[in-house]
């Protein structure tokens, strides 16, 4: 079962926004911080025959992989003669106001992504005269990502972008509510109120000592607090 924390819900409701806005967001939070986790329970609550959800994992396969991968996931076959930049676009239009389902790009990693990677994204935010936009994008990554948005040959992309929004670590009190919830789940028999000693003793384990990072502490460890 999921644990919620502020940092979560917020998130949940900002990437929510995003897509009935059909606009740019880009998510992002150190390892760990639960960025992935957001999105898949956004996601999770669309309503699918109103949304078609294209995920992108790999930013490594480049801009023509990018436009593959989108023309596939909605169902047409990528000419490999041609530039598949207009077909993309043409799909993501078709889908929206044919098929009358926003669709809605994810893109892992995405500090991974090059300039050219993150401007084709952008130009194919160019519909209708600039008028609208017929999908959501979901940039998801490291806090790197947030940074280069700022340089000047990303300008252009960075006026798009209607969401921003960083994942900040756990509080204290969030954390010991997250310890108890997975000894819950764990089936604990002893009590055990989560203290200073059992917070600092999970950090050596990889987490940020300015706070609570979950996945990267393993559940046996968690049960032996």
């Amino acid at each position: 079962m999921l644990h919620r924390h502020s940092a979560h819900n917020e998130a949940v409701a900002r990437i929510g926004w995003c897509v009935a806005e059909r606009r740019i967001g880009v998510i992002t939070g150190e390892v760990g911080a639960g960025k992935t986790v957001a999105v898949r329970a956004a996601l999770a609550a669309l309503d699918r025959s109103r949304h078609t959800v294209i995920y992108l994992p790999d930013p490594t396969v480049g801009v023509r992989g990018i436009h593959h991968r989108i023309v596939a996931s909605l169902g047409g076959n990528p000419d490999p003669s041609r530039d598949p930049g207009p077909q993309a676009a043409d799909a993501l239009a078709a889908e929206q106001a044919e098929r009358g389902r926003t669709p809605v790009v994810v893109v892992e990693e995405a500090h991974l992504l090059g300039h050219d990677q993150l401007e084709a994204l952008r130009l194919l935010t160019n519909h209708d005269l600039d008028a609208s936009t017929p999908f959501a994008c979901l940039l998801v990554g490291q806090p790197t990502l947030r940074r280069r948005m700022k340089l000047g040959v990303l300008a252009a992309l960075d006026q798009r972008i209607g969401l921003r929004y960083t994942m900040a670590p756990m509080s204290n009190t969030e954390t010991d509510s997250y310890l108890r919830h997975h000894l819950k789940l764990a089936a604990a028999t002893t009590r055990c109120s989560p203290t200073t000693r059992s917070r600092s003793f999970i950090r050596p384990a990889g987490l940020s000592a300015c706070g609570q990072q979950p996945r990267a502490a393993s559940p046996r460890r968690r049960i032996r607090l």
